[in-house]
């Protein structure tokens, strides 16, 4: 049950695009909720304080309302602040970015911590397939991939390949970070945590 603080005199005397302004604050608050949890219970919550029918349009509209959705996957070990760079360009695209965790058997066991950074988001953990984790979501989303350089690039291009072949319908956006985390890597960080200099590399 999610808790919503609001109640009808939230919206008297107010129209739908300031209805609407109250609606893009709670969907933006309750981002580490998947999205079809939240849409049914903003709707049942709407629907019982809806006095008079002033929220009718709004309810409506959420019934309708297509998010931009995002899923950013990734071993992350650690999510570091390359990560986060690409996470924040995501963010300024889409109305929610999901934040994956996966399991690459060609790759060390996750021992790093999730930062209190991206706590806040919707974080998911699979440990199949990623185009199986896509099919198993029950709305559309847009794929985030974060190129450091043009040999990241040509790797993406390669898996997407696979992927396409797995899942026709997946939908990828490269974005690249800032040229001052390109030379960051998870291994690059898991090495200088031998001695104890990866910090700096590390979200709070």
């Amino acid at each position: 049950m999610i808790l919503f603080t609001d109640d009808i005199s939230c919206y008297r005397k107010k129209n739908f695009q300031q209805q609407l302004w109250i609606e893009k604050f709670y969907f933006k608050s309750f981002q580490h909720i998947d999205y079809s949890i939240y849409k049914q219970e903003r709707i049942n919550h709407l629907n019982k304080i809806n006095e008079s029918n002033i929220l009718n349009h709004l309810i409506d509209y959420l019934h309708v309302f297509q998010p931009k959705i995002a899923v950013f996957p990734g071993s992350f070990n650690p999510f570091h602040k390359g990560h986060y760079n690409i996470l924040q360009k995501a963010e300024r695209i889409f109305d929610k970015v999901i934040i994956a965790f996966g399991e690459n058997p060609d790759k060390p066991t996750r021992t790093f911590p999730i930062p209190y950074t991206i706590q806040n988001r919707q974080i998911e953990f699979y440990n199949t397939l990623l185009t199986d984790f896509l099919k198993s979501l029950n709305y559309d989303v847009m794929v985030i991939r974060g190129l450091r350089n043009s040999t990241d690039f040509h790797y993406e291009q390669n898996q997407y390949r696979y992927m396409q072949e797995l899942y026709p319908k997946i939908k990828i956006v490269n974005i690249f970070c800032d040229k001052i985390y390109e030379h960051i890597s998870s291994s690059g960080i898991r090495t200088l945590q031998k001695y104890n200099q990866h910090q700096p590399y590390l979200l709070p």
